[in-house]
């Protein structure tokens, strides 16, 4: 971490560096942090991006929504969530407007040791976050979104690798 009194002396170029090493180690620490998670829950990483997301949404989702996110084909998808009801983490519910349809539901009680990674993870963030004022908190929101958005854009264009 650069101490606060050679921020200033700190060129653009340098700046722009320093954020991009910060977004490539939170990249890369978040991975392992969820793949030691996983191991540790005996769980494949994706289960518990899965039981995440879920958490995350506080509301039922359909396969398809859930298939979407996580980049995932239609049969592995499939996969995923059978292993996860299989495992009680989720069940499938009917849709409440279209009975050709289910939606997921995370099982929060059966998901309390992930769900609990999360719940960690989230109270890291908001020590951090808490060092911040708000408009700080609101700046980093928008460059985090447009970063985000570039992502998402290089991977609907094809010039990210889809996995």
């Amino acid at each position: 971490m650069v101490d606060r009194s050679s921020r200033a002396e700190l060129t653009r170029v340098q700046r722009m560096r320093r954020v991009g090493l910060g977004l490539r180690r939170i990249v890369y620490w978040s991975e392992q942090a969820s793949a030691f998670a996983a191991k540790k829950l005996r769980l494949h990483p994706t289960d518990l991006t899965c039981i995440g997301y879920l958490y995350d949404s506080e509301e039922a989702l359909s396969p398809k929504q859930i298939i979407s996110h996580l980049g995932l084909s239609s049969g592995s998808g499939t996969a995923l969530l059978d292993r996860l009801e299989g495992a009680g983490f989720i069940r499938r519910v009917p849709h409440p407007t279209d009975r050709r349809s289910v939606l997921i539901e995370l099982d929060r009680e059966q998901a309390a040791e992930p769900i609990a990674f999360y719940r960690y993870m989230r109270q890291s963030y908001s020590e951090v976050m808490d060092k911040f004022s708000d408009a700080d908190l609101d700046r980093i929101a928008e460059f985090l979104e447009e970063v985000s958005e570039v992502q998402v854009n290089a991977r609907l264009d094809g010039l990210a690798p889809h996995e």
